[in-house]
């Protein structure tokens, strides 16, 4: 039978695994990136993301999952936290509006799911690490938006 904290470790392991995936997705979309800008800000998302990949590592080793306040797999289950780390795919003929796209997405996803994680921790430290992936997931997918504006909608 799973535990509450086997279904959170379950959880957090997805995400750093999403952080990887993001961090994979960025470095690929630089490099098919035409403009030099647009390029710099993808390498820097990437970066980002290896430095979340390594807050959630740090975060599990120090217990992260045995701070969560649920008290049953159903509560937890009831809380739908799995629905922001669904994998959203590229492929290769993606053109460059569908990477921001689905990068905006996924920022977003990621910026909900740690919002929600934050919520149900009992340990300050960990709600603080939550929080702070989740005002940087906001972050990325603003700087995201604001470079899909200006290459797409450049006149509005």
């Amino acid at each position: 039978m799973t535990t509450v904290q086997q279904t959170f470790e379950q959880l957090v392991s997805l995400a750093i695994q999403r952080e990887e995936e993001a961090h994979e997705f960025y470095v690929k979309a630089a490099k098919n990136s035409e403009l030099k800008a647009s390029e710099k800000l993808l390498k820097d998302l990437a970066n980002q993301e290896v430095i979340h990949k390594k807050k959630l590592q740090e975060a599990l080793k120090k217990g992260v999952c045995e701070t969560f306040t649920c008290r049953s797999v159903a509560e937890v289950e009831k809380l739908d936290l799995d629905q922001y780390l669904v994998d959203i795919p590229l492929r290769p003929s993606s053109s460059p509006q569908e990477i921001l796209v689905i990068a905006i997405k996924r920022e977003s996803a990621a910026n909900s799911f740690y919002k929600a994680l934050s919520e149900v921790t009992s340990n300050a430290n960990h709600r603080s690490v939550f929080e702070t992936l989740a005002k940087e997931e906001d972050v990325h997918k603003t700087r995201l938006q604001d470079m899909y504006d200006d290459i797409f909608q450049p006149d509005m």
